[in-house]
């Protein structure tokens, strides 16, 4: 009977433990993903991609910091131009870059975190964008020093100021990242 308490003390002060940590502390999170995108065309462009991320936890459900990420592709354009008698297509390759900051809000149900994202920055393809992105995020730990997160988010522009015309570009993001807690 000794035993089996010592173990239950034992099991739950390291999880305690794990719950001071996103208390007061911090992660670096480390994801690959997918990004796509359509252009003016309506040609819809994508690729595979890194996110990395560094968020201070204040309190266990919010959680704020930088974040940059880049999708190969992801920020490529279709141009089609006609002369007069016939139309030219000219793709112009490009990779997405996202700068910014984004936050979490979520609630700890045991081994289960979901929570909702909101992001703001820099958009940066064939064109650059100031931008916002809402999504959501389902973090589980198979073990204690492994948390993993599942991702999905819509990042849309608030303006084009580089192109001519004045259409958004808009992405969906999809991810699996590794967090390292401290």
């Amino acid at each position: 009977m000794k035993a089996v308490v010592a173990g239950a003390l034992l099991l739950s002060t390291g999880a305690w433990a794990q719950d001071e940590a996103r208390l007061t502390g911090a992660e670096l999170g480390v994801g690959v993903g997918y990004a796509r995108g359509k252009d003016l065309e309506g040609e819809t462009h994508g690729g595979p991609g890194v996110r990395l991320h560094l968020l201070k936890h204040l309190g266990r459900f919010f959680s704020i910091g930088p974040e940059l990420a880049v999708y190969a592709r992801a920020g490529s354009r279709m141009d089609v131009t006609f002369d007069g008698s016939q139309h030219h297509y000219d793709l112009r390759n490009r990779a997405l870059l996202q700068l910014g900051g984004v936050a979490r809000l979520g609630v700890d149900l045991g081994g289960v975190r979901p929570a909702v994202l909101f992001g703001a920055g820099w958009n940066k393809g064939t064109v650059s964008n100031l931008g916002y992105s809402v999504g959501a995020e389902l973090e589980f730990r198979p073990t204690p020093w492994l948390p993993l997160a599942l991702e999905g988010r819509l990042h849309k522009n608030l303006h084009n100021y580089t192109y001519e015309t004045d259409r958004k570009a808009d992405y969906l993001s999809l991810g699996i990242s590794w967090r390292l807690l401290w």
